[in-house]
Formats: structure tokens, C-alpha cells, sequence
């Protein structure tokens, strides 16, 4: 073997005997291989998610007088550090593997069998596998004389014409094939952007969006426009390129081949110098989409940058006159777009295309270097910012893109949202959040609007906002949560003011599915917007004056998610309690007493007033819901159950335990069943702490006010009360003070019905009892799923999202929940209670319903 640099291991004779019997269609004993060569395969920059090698094999067929020469491309899984994991959690390999294996035979066959032998779609493939690594090995197409344009050049109309033909018989080929064969493969329903991607996207935005403003910010004043109104893209952009690539099943959609750029599509020329064929390569990125993906990858990438823009709707035109000549020639009879359709399914894609302009031009631009690698472009050091750069600021990159930043803020790409503007915040934040796209100058100025209003007498004017995190990690975990501080000018009186603000919006992944599911907002809203004035309201007529929560202001419309706007309770001395310590009797009576207000004028607004909508009164009846709630949360009962086996106190209840709470929200839908004939209230729904503030007067709490209504539901009070004292209340005060708190709260009760003249029969404090202990299976899903946030202690990696999934972060942060001294003493005498109460059976663990 003729050696050279970085040639792995497993790359030996024996290794290519079987791709070179597929070569020859003979037996693996018909052939020798006598020698190899091997260099690498492309120059540096042409090439980043996977190393390329030529091999150039001497074989011998048995027979045959001489030696022949195979030259072969062998693709293997890069171990490149930094852009391993993103190679890897995008599936590149198993399909190519699938494309090349699999569906361009099945493609090429479409069209060879009615004539077209022409139409070839890649080199052939004669080997691929998963040992001793993600390999595949193709002819290589260079011994036929194929080759690629200059990429800094780009296209001109000779070679558009000829790759928008083959994109096209690729595509409708496609369309074909799935129509016939069946549903698409579940490994090309996801492209580049996937859920499962969010973690690894969020940090390479958090390193690169800095480093991209200051960079475009110096090319001219309209680079700075620009520049600015990307400033706060975060993670929106994340979420919009996942609504953007994602399949619309009510339009025409392909395989797409995903990484279409000059790189990928070979050319082979007659004598004439004019091109005879073409073959495209490099199916790795390959996902079912609309074919406005493809066509502006490729004319953003690979078409002559003065050819671009004037000639992009003749580009689709001509495309699209291939595409049905092709849909046609196939005999396919299902959808397909008209050439209107297909315009607007781009504009509507125009987001994608900026996008990687902004990504994949300057790398096609750049002149080439020996250093030109993806982890370089990744690299946070001297060398990848040096690279970055001369990337970056390249004058022809820099010419192109400014013409087509202009031509994409005119087409409206820039409105990532969908919020109907194009503009920058305009809002000062900490540089530890990503600002929401929606949370801009307009926003707040329609708070400021709403709360003073517009008279020219109070009007106030906005000159400045800032915003930062509202809660420590591990001190909220279903929403996002901001602190914003406006500064105001009145003219009137010409003095300044600050508003000071608490926004909250759902948070990202898995957990901000399951809030939308659970239509935490639209309950929220409901609470804060009608139903809070109006129980504040019907103690007023009593001549009492009581705050049940902050003010709410209604957020402006058109939003992209459902908004919570609240005054800011911290500004007028309300407080957190340490959540670790747990309350005293004193902050415990007060929240008890709080409740008893909530519950008493909730019970008798709606004893009168208008029903309830449903999603207050039947939100937990849903099995299908439960069944969903629990499978949440299964990775994080697993830590649980893991470390509960280390816990010398623990074995005897650790199994019944389980048995139970590996079901208990399903269990939870009887025990949360509203009893027509009991006493029913309005829940708060999330009684903890950590939605409750406090207020001192004279060293001594004086109030408590109540925050985060978004599970609130309608039922018997005993949740919570269940979900208060088994979450909130000191360690110590928590089982030996229950039944005198019970009391306490029942005389409270008593005592605010009467005030608000309540007609029907007043609940007994006997009957609370029973019901408290009829109900307190809702104790186990506090104790299993809810006091370890409580307990732990704060940690960077805090959030659902951690808590349920098993990455490296989420195992550190589960072993803060379940690992926790705090949390064993609590178990140590929580398991023995539950036990005593009959909580720990079989008959707890079943449910009367099914689904």
C-alpha cells in the first residue's frame, strides 16, 4: 500500500475485496487485490461533514493477462471533535447509506425502464456498512472525467439549465416513488433543523450571533440595519427554520436532496466543451420537504452572483416547466403545484434561503485554504475567528450579500415570527437571555399605553427598557419568566418614572409542548384577566380591600405565543421564601388563610355568576392527557428509582413506591374527579412556594400574594392543600402540624363564605378531612415529581427539560434532585406516613378508568 497521512486502520486490502466484486459482478474468489493507493479526496474547503479518501486499487481478475486500475471515493464518519455530535444528531450517514442503497437505483430505475437510461442520479455505490466505521464506498467519478465548477465563480446559465433539469427528474422521480412504494422513511421526515438538535443549535448560536453582528454591523450602514434586526433572533430562529423546513402535508412536497450546492454536482463535458452529463453526490443531508428548499440552496450557493436575483423567477420557471414534463413522463396523477404555487411556496421558503446565504455562501466564495475544516468554523479561538473573518469579510461575499440582504428585507424574510414588522427591539437586555423576537419597544410601549394611557395629559413616553431573567435556575420550570424595567418620561410633569414589569411566555421543547397541550395560557389569561378582579371585586362590596394577585395587562395582539404581562410584586416589597427551608407556622397560616379568600369568593362567584369555561372545570379528566403526563416524566422516575436503591431506609417501600407513581397522573384523573354534591372550589392548581410571595411588616409576614395560575382548575380544595402542605411547608411543621392546619384553613373558609353571604351548605371540617384523606394520593405526585425541585439546590442545568431527558446534563441535574440530603430526610419519614395511609398497595395503584 502506498501510505499516506491519516489513512485509518481498517482501510486494507481485504477491506475493499468485496466492493470491487460489485464493481466487476464477480465472485469475491474471481479477484486479488494486488495494491493500494489512497489520498485524500477533496481540497481543503470543499468538503466538512465527512472525510473523503480516493483509493486507487490495483486488481487482478483471475484469467485476465494484466492488472486493472478501480479508482474508488470512500466517505467515512469524521472524528473532528466539535462537529462530531452535530454529524452524528443529524443522521448523515444511514441516509446516504439509504439513498445511495436504496432509493436512486429505485429512482434511476423509474425512468430507465421507459427509455431514459440517461438519467443517473449519483455514482454507483458498492459498499456501505457500519464497521469498523459509518463507511461508504462509490465509484469515483473523476477516472470518468467528471468534474466540478469553479465554486467562486458560480453557475452560469449553460450549467443552471443543466442541474435545474436533473433536480427535477430527481424530484418528480421522488414523488413517483413514494406514490407507489409507500410512506416515506421516518430518517427523511427531519432535515438539517430537528427537535432533537435544539440543545447543540442553542449553543453554537449563543457562540456565533455575537461574532455575526460585529462582523456584518462593518460592512456598511445597511449591514448594521441588518445586523440589528438579527440581534435578537436566538432561538426564534431555531424554532422558525423548524416550521420553515418542516413538510406541509396540504402542499406539493419532495425528496429533497438538501445539500445542493456547486460542490455536490458533477459535470462531464464532449469534446465540444459542452456538458454531456451530470451526477450529483453527497445524499447526506437528503428530506421530505418542498422543493423551494432545494432551488434556493442551489441559487443562493451555486448560481453566478449577477445572475442571481435578475434571473431567479426564470430559475423557477424553467425548473418547473422540467418538474411537470417529468410528473408527466412518470404518469404520476397526484398533486402538483402550479407555477404560481411554486413562487409563493419560495417566498414562503425565503427565510431558508437567507439563511443560508448567510451559512453556505461565504464558504462557497472564499478562495481556498489548507485549514478550511468545519471544527474551524466552530472554534471559538484565535483560529477560528481569524478564519471566520477573512470568511466573512471577503469583498465579493460581502457585494452579493448586501444585495441580497436588501432583497430579502423587501420580500419580507426578516419577519421570522410572523409579527407583521421588520424591526430591531430597540431593548437592552442581560446578555445571559436570549430576548424574544416579540418582547421589542412597540410591545412595551402598548403596556405603558394601556396602563397610563394616551391622553396627552397622563400619556407616558418610552426611553428605554431593560430585561433580564425574573427567576434563578430551579426556581421556575413551566415558563420562561422575565423581569423588565421601563423608563418613562411624562411630559406633564416632566419627571421620569420605571415601570417595572414581570413578562412570562412558554418555554422551549419538550416542555413548552407539553404547556401547550395543557393550555396553561388560556387558563392563565382567564384567571388573571376576569376572574381575579372579580373575586377582588366581591370583597370590595363587603368593604374588605383584598389583593388575590398582581395586576394584569393585556399584551398587545398577533403574537407568535400566548402571553402573561403582570405588575412586578418585588417592587412593592413582596418576596420569595427560601423554597430549601420550607415555611414556618406564621407564612403558612398566612398562605392558608390566603387560600381560604381565593377559594371562599371563588365558590360563591360561581354559586351566582356565570359558568366557568371548560377548560377550567374538566382540564384534568383527560386519560389520554395523563397517559402523556406520565410518559414526561418516566426518564426522571428512573433516576429516582435508581438512586432510591441506594438508600438504606428505603428498600422495604421502594418498590410499592414505584408501582405507584409510575402511573400517578393516570391515577391522578379519579382522584381529581370533581364530587358534584361536595364542596368545590376554584384551585390555584400549583400551591407552592415558589408562586407565592411575601410581604414584611415590622420583622413579621404581613401578606402573601399569589403568581403562576396556570393550573388552575376547578374541584375540591383538598389540592391544594395537598399540594401546599406536601411541597411547601418546613420539614419539620409538615406532618406533625397537619390536622391543626387543616383547621386553621377550614375556619378561615367558614369565615370568608359568610362574608360573601355564600347560600349553600358550609363545608365541615370533618368532611374536609375525609376528603383530604380520600384525595391524598395527589400527596405521591408531589413527593415524587414536585419536591425535589423544591429541595435541590440551584444549579445552571435546572429545567424540565434536564429533569427528563438523559444527557450528560440532565443526569448531573436529576442527581441534585434525587441525591439530595434534604430530600432523603423528608423520604425518610414521607414513606412511613404513605404507607400508614394506605397509599402503598395495589388497589392505590389502579384506576377505575381506561383508554
Amino acid at each position: 500500500m502506498a501510505e499516506s497521512t491519516n489513512v485509518p486502520e481498517w482501510m486494507t486490502k481485504e477491506f475493499f475485496v468485496d466492493a470491487i466484486a460489485t464493481k466487476f459482478a464477480l465472485p469475491v474468489s474471481e479477484i486479488t487485490i494486488v495494491d493500494l493507493d489512497v489520498r485524500p479526496a477533496t481540497e481543503a474547503g470543499d468538503n466538512y461533514a465527512s472525510v473523503l479518501y480516493r483509493v486507487r486499487v490495483s486488481v487482478q481478475v483471475h484469467g485476465a493477462e494484466s492488472q486493472t486500475a478501480v479508482s474508488l471515493i470512500v466517505k467515512a464518519l469524521p472524528k473532528l471533535a466539535l462537529s462530531e455530535e452535530m454529524v452524528q444528531q443529524m443522521n448523515l450517514f444511514p441516509k446516504e447509506m439509504a439513498m445511495y442503497g436504496k432509493v436512486l437505483p429505485a429512482l434511476e430505475q423509474l425512468y430507465h425502464q421507459r427509455g431514459r437510461s440517461e438519467v443517473v442520479f449519483g455514482p454507483r455505490c458498492l459498499k456501505h456498512g457500519t464497521e469498523p466505521t459509518d463507511v461508504i464506498v462509490l465509484e469515483d467519478m473523476r477516472d470518468r472525467e467528471f468534474r466540478m465548477v469553479n465554486r467562486r465563480q458560480g453557475m452560469d446559465m449553460e450549467h443552471i439549465h443543466v442541474v435545474l433539469r436533473r433536480l427535477a427528474e430527481f424530484h418528480a422521480g421522488t414523488v413517483a416513488h413514494f406514490g407507489q412504494r409507500g410512506p416515506v422513511e421516518v430518517k427523511f421526515l427531519e432535515g438539517m433543523f430537528a427537535e432533537k438538535g435544539r440543545k447543540m443549535h442553542e449553543q453554537f448560536q449563543a457562540l456565533h450571533a455575537a461574532f455575526l453582528h460585529k462582523v456584518i454591523s462593518g460592512w456598511s450602514e445597511k449591514g448594521k440595519f441588518i445586523a440589528d434586526l438579527m440581534k435578537h433572533w436566538g432561538m426564534d430562529m431555531f424554532d422558525a427554520m423548524l416550521r420553515v423546513t418542516r413538510a406541509d402535508p396540504e402542499k406539493f412536497n419532495v425528496l429533497n436532496h438538501g445539500d445542493m450546492w456547486c460542490n455536490n454536482v458533477l459535470f462531464h463535458y464532449n469534446p465540444d466543451s459542452a456538458i454531456d452529463e451530470i451526477v450529483l453526490i453527497d445524499y447526506q443531508l437528503s428530506f421530505w420537504a418542498s422543493p423551494a428548499i432545494d432551488l434556493l440552496y442551489f441559487m443562493m450557493t451555486s448560481v453566478n452572483g449577477d445572475l442571481r436575483l435578475p434571473q431567479m423567477d426564470y430559475m423557477i420557471r424553467y425548473y418547473h416547466e422540467r418538474l411537470i414534463e417529468n410528473l408527466d413522463f412518470l404518469e404520476y396523477t397526484g398533486k402538483r403545484p402550479s407555477l404560481k404555487e411554486l413562487h409563493s411556496d419560495v417566498i414562503g421558503h425565503h427565510l431558508f434561503g437567507f439563511m443560508i446565504s448567510l451559512s453556505l455562501l461565504p464558504v462557497c466564495l472564499m478562495e481556498k485554504t489548507d485549514d478550511a475544516s468545519m471544527d474551524l468554523m466552530l472554534d471559538q479561538g484565535d483560529a477560528g475567528a481569524a478564519f471566520k473573518l477573512k470568511m466573512y469579510n471577503n469583498p465579493e461575499y460581502v457585494r452579493q450579500m448586501e444585495q441580497l440582504m436588501e432583497y430579502y428585507y423587501n420580500m419580507g424574510a426578516f419577519d421570522i415570527l410572523h409579527l407583521g414588522t421588520q424591526r430591531s427591539a430597540r431593548v437592552e437586555h442581560d446578555p445571559a437571555i436570549q430576548l424574544p423576537l416579540w418582547l421589542d419597544r412597540e410591545f412595551l410601549e402598548h403596556i405603558v399605553n394601556q396602563k397610563f394611557g394616551i391622553d396627552a395629559t397622563e400619556k407616558r413616553t418610552v426611553r428605554g427598557a431593560y430585561v433580564k431573567n425574573a427567576a434563578k435556575k430551579g426556581d421556575n420550570y413551566a415558563a420562561a419568566l422575565y423581569s423588565v424595567k421601563v423608563d418613562l418620561f411624562w411630559a406633564s410633569t416632566a419627571t421620569e418614572e420605571i415601570l417595572s414589569l414581570i413578562i412570562k411566555a412558554p418555554p422551549k421543547g419538550t416542555a413548552a409542548a407539553y404547556t401547550l397541550d395543557k393550555e396553561m395560557y388560556v387558563r392563565e389569561r382567564y384567571v388573571y384577566e376576569t376572574l381575579v378582579p372579580a373575586f377582588e371585586a366581591l370583597f370590595r362590596t363587603k368593604g374588605e380591600s383584598v389583593k388575590l394577585g398582581a395586576r394584569y395587562y393585556t399584551p398587545p395582539s398577533g403574537l407568535p405565543v400566548e402571553v402573561i404581562v403582570l405588575e412586578d410584586l418585588v417592587t412593592s416589597g413582596y418576596r420569595m421564601a427560601n423554597r430549601q427551608e420550607g415555611l414556618d407556622r406564621a407564612h403558612t397560616e398566612t398562605v392558608l388563610d390566603h387560600l381560604a379568600k381565593f377559594h371562599a369568593a371563588s365558590a360563591v362567584y360561581c354559586e351566582s355568576g356565570p359558568p366557568l369555561p371548560t377548560v377550567l372545570t374538566q382540564s384534568y379528566s383527560d386519560l389520554q392527557m395523563a397517559k402523556k403526563t406520565d410518559v414526561l416524566f418516566r426518564p426522571s422516575l428512573d433516576s429516582l428509582f435508581e438512586y432510591m436503591k441506594g438508600w438504606d431506609f428505603a428498600e422495604e417501600y421502594a418498590q410499592d413506591l414505584e408501582l405507584v407513581s409510575r402511573r400517578i397522573y393516570q391515577l391522578l384523573v379519579d382522584t381529581w374527579a370533581v364530587n358534584t354534591e361536595g364542596f368545590n372550589v376554584l384551585n390555584h392548581g400549583d400551591a407552592w412556594m415558589n408562586n407565592m410571595l411575601f410581604s414584611q411588616e415590622n420583622g413579621t409576614v404581613a401578606q402573601v400574594a399569589f403568581v403562576d395560575y396556570q393550573f388552575s382548575a376547578w374541584g375540591s380544595p383538598v389540592f391544594d392543600l395537598i399540594q401546599f402542605l406536601f411541597s411547601s411547608v418546613s420539614h419539620v411543621l409538615k406532618l406533625s402540624e397537619q390536622a391543626r392546619f387543616l383547621r386553621f384553613y377550614q375556619e378561615k373558609l367558614i369565615q370568608y363564605l359568610r362574608l360573601l353571604g355564600y347560600t349553600k351548605p358550609l363545608p365541615t371540617l370533618q368532611r374536609l378531612q375525609i376528603d383530604f384523606n380520600d384525595r391524598l394520593l395527589a400527596a405521591i405526585k408531589v413527593t415524587v415529581i414536585d419536591l425535589p425541585y423544591v429541595l435541590a439546590d440551584p444549579d445552571d442545568n435546572a429545567s424540565v427539560e434536564a429533569a427528563v431527558t438523559q444527557t450528560e446534563a440532565g443526569r448531573q441535574f436529576q442527581k441534585l434532585l434525587f441525591d439530595s440530603d434534604r430530600y432523603k430526610e423528608q423520604m425518610k419519614v414521607l414513606l412511613p406516613y404513605f404507607r400508614n395511609r394506605g397509599l402503598l398497595t395495589s388497589e392505590a395503584a389502579s384506576t377505575s378508568r381506561s383508554g
